[in-house]
């Protein structure tokens, strides 16, 4: 839970706003989640709340970050370097928030295969999303558990 009392930060403190490496960070868990849009069942139900929940905290952070930029951006007295640093930062700040929401959103959609998902589907069910799945990049194979079998995606 956030503290009810904000700090807010004199504009000395614009440097110390990085955002460049958060960026890098978040392309990088962005492409991993990519690789697993193909193999979705990769993903426990639980790896993919945590995404959800760490993302989502994120983008209140991005939040607060935006909101120290607005104010520092009414200052008056700012210099032409600051105003610049200020440009770039909220330009940053944009690019992080369509990365958040580019996670969250692969998330979500990771969120309906999942391995707790295939496992709890019955096997008409997998049998018939597989036939649906208009990606075709998917195969179905089969996994026998004893005498009977169940789909399971690949």
């Amino acid at each position: 839970m956030r503290d009810p009392e904000r700090i807010w930060h004199p504009i000395s403190k614009l440097e110390f706003f990085h955002t460049r490496r958060w960026a890098v960070d978040v392309r990088e868990h962005l492409e991993t989640l990519e690789e697993a849009r193909e193999k979705p069942h990769v993903l426990a139900d639980a790896d993919v709340e945590r995404i959800k929940r760490v993302y989502t905290e994120q983008a209140g952070d991005l939040t607060l970050f935006e909101e120290q930029a607005a104010k520092w951006a009414q200052l008056s007295d700012l210099s032409p370097s600051r105003r610049e640093k200020l440009k770039t930062l909220d330009e940053q700040l944009a690019g992080l928030r369509e990365l958040n929401k580019q996670v969250l959103d692969l998330a979500d959609e990771l969120a309906k295969g999942t391995i707790d998902t295939v496992m709890a589907s019955s096997d008409a069910e997998l049998g018939l999303a597989a036939l649906l799945d208009g990606r075709g990049g998917r195969s179905v194979r089969h996994r026998t558990h004893g005498a009977g079998g169940s789909l399971v995606r690949s």
